[in-house]
């Protein structure tokens, strides 16, 4: 099992490309200056931690956040909060759906989230869910 940030993000994006073209138009792999197609989500490395777990393993622990957009103007549905709010329950079951992200690690789960707005860094006025993904695997040394 290779465990670490791109392994991670990869089978994460496995999952939300799954979701695609019925929940999520667009799973991006990183960060983006500009979004084209709502909803849509970008991937991003956060954190890690990593513990002796006994004499022979240590406990690792990497998150990376899950950002779900909706544009928030004229241009997309009017009742983007009940589209944003559909995709993130949907994001959310596809990636508890498969705890072992296709056995990259030996548990990952969505572990917080808050809402947010960002009409000031986009070039286009949306609402986002940041959620961080938290997961944890057993290396050996």
């Amino acid at each position: 099992m290779s465990f670490g940030y791109k392994p991670v993000k990869d089978g994460i994006v496995a999952i939300l490309n799954t979701l695609k073209p019925d929940v999520l138009k667009e799973v991006y792999t990183k960060e983006q200056k500009e979004l084209t197609a709502f909803p849509c989500t970008t991937i991003e490395a956060k954190e890690d931690s990593a513990d002796f777990h006994d004499t022979v393993s240590n406990l690792k622990v990497y998150q990376h956040f899950v950002r779900i957009y909706f544009r928030t103007d004229e241009k997309n549905d009017p009742d983007y909060e009940d589209v944003l709010e559909t995709a993130v329950d949907a994001v959310k079951a596809a990636l508890e759906h498969d705890i072992t992200l296709g056995g990259i690690c030996d548990w990952a789960m969505p572990t917080s989230g808050i809402w947010k707005g960002d009409p000031n860094t986009k070039n286009t006025p949306v609402r986002f869910y940041e959620m961080t993904v938290t997961t944890k695997a057993r290396v050996v040394r």
